[in-house]
This record gives C-alpha cells, sequence and structure tokens, in this order.
C-alpha cells in the first residue's frame, strides 16, 4: 500500500557501479541506451505494494515496455546528477508505471528506480496523453556517462526542442519591436528596423495626399470615384465609364470600395434601370447625371443615367434604384444633343470637356449684366471654361469681363489694343459659378468703331 511515507529513490545496480567504476579506471565512455517501464505486479493484484529498488537487482519485477532513451543529460544545478529522460506516446499504454529501469548497450539493468504509481491511458480509453518520464540517479563521476540513441526512433520534449533551438539561435541581435525584418536562408532574423513611411515599406498601392484628397467631397461624405474617364468621340447612345476605384454609399452611410470600376451605359436602352436611364428617355439637348451602383448581397455594381436637365444631382443616387442595388455615388454630369444622345464629350474626373459652344455674341456696353449659360453648363457645375473675344471696326482699345457674381469676384478679363477689324482672343479657366448656370458680363470700347464681343464655353467641372 502507498501512503505518505512511502520513499521513491533511484540507485546504481552492481552491474551498474562496477561498469561504472570501469569506465571511470579505463577512461571509456560508458554508454546509457534504453529505458525500461514495469508495474511490479507479476500476480496481477489489485493493489500490489510498491517495489523497493534493489541493487542486485538484473531486471524489473514486470516490465512492460523498453525502449531508446530521449535524453541523458547532467542536472545543472547537481553534477552528480544524471538526468535520464524518456517520451511514451499518446498510442502506446493502458498500463501503470511503478518501476523504471536504465539499460546500458550491452542490455544490462544498470540503474533501477521506483516512483509513485502513474496510469499511462491509451487514445483508446479517451484520455490519451504523451507522457514524460526521468529517473534522477547518483554517479561518482559524471564524465564518462554517455548517451546513445538513434534519432529516428525517439521523440523529442518540447523543452529539449527549445534548448536545442536556443543553442543554434544567434544570441547577438539587439532585441526589440520591428516593423520590417530581414531572414537569413534558415529563416532566422539577422536584422530589424522601423521604416517611418509606407515608401520605406515597400509600399505601393496605397493613395497619396492629392488622390485622397480628390475623392473627398468638401462637407460631405468620401464618395466618388477616384481617376474616373469616359471618352465619347461622337454623339452616342452608348458609352463606357472607368475609374481605378469607386467609393459608393448607401443611405444608412455605410460605404463600400469598388475597384477597377468600369460599366457601360445607353441612353436609349428599352429596359430601363442598369446600364440605362433609371426611367423614360434621355433627355432632348439636357443632361444626364451618371451614377456607380452596387449591390452588396450579390457583389454587383452597374451605372446608370438620371435626367438632370432642372435639378442638381445629388452626391447619392435620387433616381429609381433597381432591386437590390443599395448604394450609389454620383460621378459627372454630362450633356445631350438634340437627339437624346450623348454629346462628344470627355470626361476626367470632375471635369467635362466639349466643342465649344457660343454662350453670348454681341456689341453692347454692358455695365455687369447675368449671363445664364443653362445651354452649356449643368446646374452641378462648379466651374467653368472657355474663350472670349474681342473686336472692333476701328483702331483703339477694347476690353470684355466675364465675373462669377455681380459684385465683380473671379474676374476673368480680355483687354486688348486691336488694329480695325482685327480680333483678340484669350483663354480662360476655373470661373467659379457661384450661382448656378449663371455669370456675369460687362463690356467696355474706346475704339471709336463697332465692338464685337463673343464668349464661348468648352468645359465645366462639376
Amino acid at each position: 500500500m502507498i501512503d505518505a511515507n512511502s520513499q521513491f529513490f533511484a540507485i546504481l545496480t552492481n552491474v551498474g557501479l562496477a561498469k561504472q567504476a570501469n569506465a571511470d579506471a579505463l577512461g571509456i565512455p560508458w554508454k546509457i541506451t534504453d529505458m525500461g517501464l514495469g508495474d511490479a505486479n507479476l500476480d496481477e493484484v489489485a493493489d500490489p505494494p510498491n517495489p523497493v529498488p534493489s541493487p542486485t537487482q538484473t531486471k524489473l519485477i514486470n516490465e512492460w515496455r523498453r525502449r531508446p532513451l530521449n535524453q541523458l543529460k547532467i542536472d545543472p544545478t547537481n553534477p552528480a546528477i544524471i538526468i535520464a529522460e524518456q517520451i511514451i506516446p499518446a498510442d502506446e499504454g493502458g498500463r501503470w508505471i511503478r518501476e523504471i529501469g536504465l539499460y546500458d548497450e550491452a542490455g544490462d539493468l544498470v540503474a533501477v528506480a521506483n516512483c509513485a504509481p502513474s496510469y499511462k491511458p491509451l487514445l483508446s480509453q479517451g484520455s490519451g496523453r504523451t507522457q514524460v518520464v526521468r529517473m534522477n540517479f547518483i554517479v561518482s563521476n559524471a564524465g564518462n556517462i554517455t548517451l546513445k540513441i538513434d534519432p529516428a526512433v525517439v521523440l523529442a520534449s518540447r523543452a529539449y526542442v527549445d534548448a536545442a533551438i536556443l543553442e543554434v539561435l544567434p544570441a547577438n541581435k539587439t532585441a526589440g519591436e520591428f516593423t520590417r525584418v530581414k531572414v537569413n536562408n534558415r529563416g532566422v532574423v539577422v536584422s530589424g528596423d522601423n521604416p517611418d513611411t509606407l515608401a520605406g515599406m515597400g509600399i505601393k498601392n496605397s493613395y497619396t495626399k492629392a488622390e485622397v484628397e480628390s475623392m473627398i467631397v468638401l462637407g460631405g461624405p468620401m464618395v466618388g470615384a477616384l481617376k474616373a474617364q469616359m471618352y465619347v468621340a461622337a454623339a452616342s447612345a452608348v458609352a463606357t465609364l472607368a475609374a481605378v476605384e469607386v467609393v459608393v454609399q448607401d443611405i444608412g452611410g455605410k460605404s463600400y470600395r469598388l475597384k477597377d470600376f468600369s460599366q457601360v451605359v445607353n441612353l436609349t436602352s428599352v429596359v430601363k434601370g442598369l446600364g440605362a436611364m433609371d426611367v423614360g428617355a434621355a433627355p432632348v439637348s439636357g443632361y444626364v447625371a451618371l451614377y456607380a451602383l452596387y449591390n452588396p448581397t450579390a457583389n454587383l455594381r452597374s451605372l446608370m443615367a438620371v435626367n438632370a436637365t432642372l435639378v442638381i444631382a445629388p452626391t447619392l443616387c435620387a433616381g429609381v434604384m433597381p432591386e437590390g442595388y443599395t448604394a450609389s455615388a454620383f460621378l459627372t454630369v454630362v450633356p445631350t444633343d438634340e437627339s437624346g444622345l450623348f454629346k462628344p464629350v470627355l470626361v476626367e474626373g470632375r471635369q467635362v470637356t466639349f466643342n465649344a459652344i457660343a454662350a453670348y455674341g454681341g456689341n453692347s456696353a454692358l455695365a455687369v449684366i447675368p449671363l445664364s449659360l443653362a445651354g452649356a453648363v449643368p446646374l452641378n457645375a462648379v466651374e467653368v471654361e472657355g474663350f472670349f473675344s474681342v473686336s472692333s471696326s476701328a483702331n483703339g482699345t477694347i476690353s470684355f469681363d466675364v465675373y462669377a457674381t455681380e459684385t465683380g469676384l473671379g474676374l476673368k478679363r480680355n483687354t486688348a489694343s486691336v488694329i480695325g477689324g482685327g480680333t483678340n482672343s484669350q483663354n480662360f479657366e476655373k470661373l467659379p459659378i457661384v450661382t448656378p448656370q449663371r455669370v456675369y458680363l460687362s463690356t467696355s470700347n474706346s475704339t471709336g468703331g463697332v465692338p464685337s464681343y463673343t464668349l464661348n464655353i468648352n468645359g465645366y467641372r462639376v
């Protein structure tokens, strides 16, 4: 019966003592190779007594397992103590462990120990585990004791592996946290650093500050297209709009990023909605707003046109949304001709360029009068560009001014000294539109002849 007074210990057998003495005297290695385990229960009784190791033993009382050692080492705290270790896999067992023996390469029992009874279960018993068995025994000289194993037939304990790894890893490296490291061909970190820029990290698929700013709609959510482009060479019902990325949003504020966006829209399609007008026919000599649409459930994207002739197209689509499409983004507004087709146009981002349209022509003296640009730019236009010309039938100085407001803000001026019958033209760009579709004009003439003033529009920004 095992109780609190039981003693557990390991000793060298008489054979073991003789072999160690021989190894010490001759200076030859003494190779311990195997560990045996037994249950000390030959009679298979229910509660066998705990065995007491004897130096005269040449075998265990009832050995049921013998395998090569996994490790044999000197105790780091006491050089007179040898530690032997063996690992029992999870698929072996179903027996008690009460006695332990060590064998040398000649097969002789050289050390024996008892231990607190331990049951090693099998996986099939529902409690399989890998178990480590160790024996610590005292010797007079540990210098000639060596381990002889076949590494192909034994398991290594985690502690052994950890120690082995530490032995091969370099110890002269700087400790710390690094965002970028360099490893050698064996997977060992040899250096590390902390770049403070995306370029330093080698990241190329990020946005620049300018690109991010181009995606932000001031006063609104970050919705729209990055590097959008659409080119219509001649009047057409069909056009393709492409963008590096489009950010769409639903009415709840949830956003989605659509990479490599490229979709077709047909203004004359009989079927309305996806890839067409939302409802009805395209406006004649008007404007259509183009929206990116997204169905997050089916991961589908499309392009849709909405009549924007008489309204300012909002950031999110206010047209009739197709079923399942809950997110959208305003991309641009483009003009249509007298047949309801796209006019020849180039869209680059928020900029729309087209063939010049004559917005004004006259020869009167003007004192800051309003001019409607409804025939040239949509209600969504926030800037306009083009060119204006002055001429006279006589020599002299003549001037033509265009303003963003009636108080003279945003002035664009063409003042010239002309020869009778000659014309002077100047381009202008980025003239702000404060009141939708409206600018202001003024003229002056000191030539003494009949003047002529013309204003042409060939682009706008929305």
